[in-house]
């Protein structure tokens, strides 16, 4: 489960009709589709509560991030609570249900510089345009039936990937990017669906299916700018000590 459950993080932690269009335009539809550059620059705290559903199993999980400073993922498995922790300086991981993981151990250097480039919440809708290295049209598709704009976006880290907006919508409904999970490397999509708009007009897909997660995370509560303690991103449990890397220097 390490690799899943990492290359999650990854993610949680967790991006982006015609030709005539630019890169540029095609992200100042997705922003308006998604509530507004205004209401998104808003979101300072996000907590989204539910469960990953794999393998026949539901198991139940949350993600909590403070932008540009912590994310958090907790889940249960077999009555054995675990978590992955993310933050600018320092990356940890407790898995107990994963042999080799009954005690706190810290993130692998490149997990962890991939990881902390997600942490700014803003990257989700892409209205921090500071973030972003380069952003180009990168042809059409259909996923799932959808007529789909594609674009490749490369963040300021120098990390890349591909996302499918809905050309109805603008919702963005895929991404593709390269993940690192231990010694390898994978390219991995994630599919998003259940668009929901918040009572605050924020636009939140509830459903998403990671094969890296061998199912679909199902959210059923967003909680939006709601005080988040600075302890949940302290480790706890036993530790490992200073296995990994755990650390990048800023």
């Amino acid at each position: 489960m390490k690799k899943p459950i990492v290359a999650f993080a990854v993610l949680f932690c967790s991006v982006f009709h015609s030709f005539a269009q630019s890169a540029e335009d095609v992200i100042t539809k997705h922003i308006t589709a998604m509530g507004g550059k205004e209401a998104l620059s808003k979101i300072k705290t996000l907590k989204m509560s539910g469960s990953i559903n794999a393998q026949g199993m539901e198991f139940p999980t949350s993600q909590t991030m403070v932008n540009n400073q912590g994310m958090r993922m907790d889940f249960s498995v077999m009555g054995m609570d675990c978590y992955v922790i993310v933050t600018q300086k320092e990356g940890w991981m407790y898995i107990p249900v994963q042999p080799g993981m009954d005690k706190v151990t810290a993130m692998p250097e490149e997990q962890l510089k991939q990881a902390q480039s997600k942490l700014n919440i803003q990257n989700m809708w892409l209205t921090d345009r500071s973030a972003i290295a380069k952003a180009e049209l990168d042809g059409k598709d259909t996923i799932n039936s959808i007529a789909c704009v594609r674009l490749k976006v490369t963040d300021k880290d120098g990390f890349e990937q591909i996302a499918y907006f809905d050309e109805s919508t603008y919702y963005l409904i895929r991404t593709e990017m390269n993940v690192k999970a231990g010694e390898e490397a994978r390219d991995i999509s994630v599919t998003f669906s259940n668009f929901e708009k918040q009572p605050d007009g924020i636009v939140i897909p509830m459903k998403r299916s990671d094969p890296m997660m061998g199912g679909e995370v199902v959210y059923k509560t967003v909680e939006i700018n709601k005080p988040v303690p600075e302890t949940i991103f302290k480790p706890e449990g036993p530790s490992k000590g200073n296995e990994g890397s755990g650390k990048t220097k800023r």
